[in-house]
């Protein structure tokens, strides 16, 4: 897929500069990627804490299952006060994940069964017990005085509220990115204001700087191995920038004029979640995630709360009160502004920031089957959180751990893998109390073990819808997408998914009661080829319509002839 200037993308070449047209790899094409959150996958050394030999040793199941690439969330040395969204070093992985040696044996392993590899680049921020940062702090100019943004002298009001309070050597309140123990690195400002002497342009020597040292770290790991990277706050890093974001934009495609040409088969996907902007920035995806527009879509479609725990008429709930027009009309805009400007816009089931989908209602296996027919038949790679392959319960009752809290718990969704019934759910030897999450203390709770011989266990359902994705292209990241159904008839939703002469049908009911739905005639029949069972969905064709029955908590995918 050639990359193009969009028309918007076009209009601020005064600002961002030339774009070289970047291929996407053609491997992406036919990706499944597997996110995973390091401290909870698998342990290896009976500390209570996962680690890469832990997920060294899982790649066989991670392909069973179908997954072709992995994304780790960050591993590097952190103080551990967001997560390891805080880092200290990154050249280095935390010794509670291992060594250098052990990532690039993690790598080398899994690129022989044919399983990429990326990390989380945390382009945005370091840890204030970053040594970068502690040398900024000093009275005295060093070589990082502007590696992060600090005001001239502590006025008595703030130049705003992101600006911290200190007690460091150096005269000046410093900016922060999002926690006040991560300090924002300096990328300048798209527009200094002249009376703010601390906001240095793009090309500053500052903020030059600091975009060398982000492609040493690109380029560090790439060398080593490593197939790409997902971008933490990636919209984040030019400050005072517009709406259009042509300050962070500009960064990008500088970036990425570079990286193309030194990785050509390596990717990138930022945590954006606005595809307009970031794919015509040069991104291979962005994540359609919990804000911005991504929001508008992931939100009312999957999640039973808001951020203060108040409920929600989600479309996926067995109580069928969602709504699925908006979603739909701003999920299609999405679509067409890939399509045009390349790259995908990718939905993931969910991360280590939301809710996992078996989470309050929604919790049989019939109503995730009917979830992941949805995040696995879009028209972008699949991105699937560790564990929600057999349906792992969003723990309500985890502890906040490192700086888990924000607006929410996100220890939740981040608690151990469970591989089997065993001590700790098969996840570590350690004494219950020093595992790093706690463990589902249901008496039967999903686990790999007990749904490996299933054939109606959720992982094997999405053993077979991973496979069907495979080997056909019109349900894979480049088939064509349409909402056909009636947007004011919410329940069944249903999509086409069509490539060449291929045409296919999914038909999702996620509600309780039987629904019907029509949609436009698409060819003589629709043969029933996957779902949660033959018998839950029947299709009537006419003269002019093809009207599709399902029953309650249902999923079908109809293949067109």
């Amino acid at each position: 897929m050639k990359r193009l200037l969009s028309i918007a993308a076009a209009a601020t070449l005064l600002v961002c500069g030339p774009v070289a047209a970047k291929e996407t790899p053609k491997w992406l094409s036919d990706a499944v990627i597997y996110h995973i959150y390091p401290s909870s996958y698998m342990d290896s050394d009976g500390d209570g804490i996962g680690d890469l030999e832990g997920i060294r040793s899982r790649l066989d199941y991670i392909r069973s299952v179908g997954f072709n690439c992995i994304w780790l969330s960050p591993c590097f040395v952190s103080s551990w006060k967001d997560g390891g969204y805080d880092i200290v070093d990154f050249y280095r992985v935390d010794p509670r994940f291992g060594t250098n040696d052990d990532l690039d044996a993690l790598v080398r392993d899994a690129h022989a069964k044919g399983i990429k590899v990326l990390l989380d680049l945390v382009a945005g921020h370091t840890s204030a017990d970053h040594p970068w940062f502690r040398e900024s702090c000093r009275a005295e100019r060093n070589r990082y005085s502007d590696y992060y943004i600090w005001t001239d002298g502590k006025p008595e009001k703030r130049p705003g509220r992101k600006f911290v309070d200190n007690d460091y050597p150096r005269n000046g309140y410093y900016l922060k990115n999002f926690f006040d123990i991560q300090p924002a690195l300096n990328y300048g400002y798209l527009n200094p204001n002249p009376k703010h002497e601390w906001e240095q342009s793009y090309d500053d020597e500052g903020p030059t700087a600091v975009r060398n040292e982000l492609k040493n770290i690109i380029r560090f790991w790439c060398d080593r191995g490593v197939d790409g990277f997902r971008v933490d706050m990636a919209s984040s890093l030019v400050k005072g920038d517009n709406a259009e974001r042509d300050g962070v934009r500009r960064l990008w495609r500088e970036i990425f004029e570079w990286y193309g040409r030194e990785y050509p088969e390596n990717i990138m996907l930022s945590e954006w979640s606005e595809p307009k902007q970031s794919l015509s920035a040069g991104f291979d995806i962005d994540l359609m995630i919990h804000n911005k527009v991504g929001g508008k879509i992931y939100r009312p479609l999957v999640c039973a709360t808001d951020d203060r725990m108040n409920p929600t008429a989600c479309y996926f709930d067995r109580r069928g009160q969602g709504e699925i027009r908006k979603p739909m009309e701003i999920y299609r805009e999405v679509y067409e502004a890939s399509r045009k400007t390349g790259g995908y816009a990718s939905m993931p089931t969910c991360s280590h920031d939301i809710w996992r989908l078996n989470r309050m209602n929604r919790n049989t296996p019939q109503e995730l089957k009917v979830a992941m027919t949805l995040f696995l038949t879009l028209p972008a790679p699949p991105i699937v959180y560790y564990g929600e392959e057999t349906g792992m319960r969003n723990l309500e009752y985890a502890p906040p751990k490192e700086g888990s809290f924000s607006s929410r718990n996100r220890s939740t969704c981040r608690t151990p893998m469970q591989w089997d019934t065993t001590a700790n759910a098969g996840f570590s030897t350690a004494d219950p109390s020093k595992l790093y999450l706690p463990v589902d203390n249901m008496p039967e709770f999903p686990n790999v073990a007990e749904q490996e011989n299933d054939p109606n266990s959720l992982l094997n359902y999405v053993r077979g819808l991973i496979a069907l994705r495979g080997r056909t292209p019109a349900l894979g990241a480049d088939g064509e997408w349409r909402y056909i159904g009636d947007p004011d008839n919410p329940y069944p939703m249903i999509y086409e998914r069509s490539s060449g002469g291929e045409r296919y049908v999914v038909v999702l009911n996620p509600s309780g009661r039987k629904a019907s739905g029509t949609a436009p005639k698409l060819g003589r029949k629709a043969v029933w080829v996957y779902g949660t069972g033959a018998k839950d969905a029947r299709c009537r064709t006419d003269a002019g319509a093809h009207t599709f029955t399902m029953q309650p908590v249902s999923a079908a995918i109809f293949r067109i002839e």
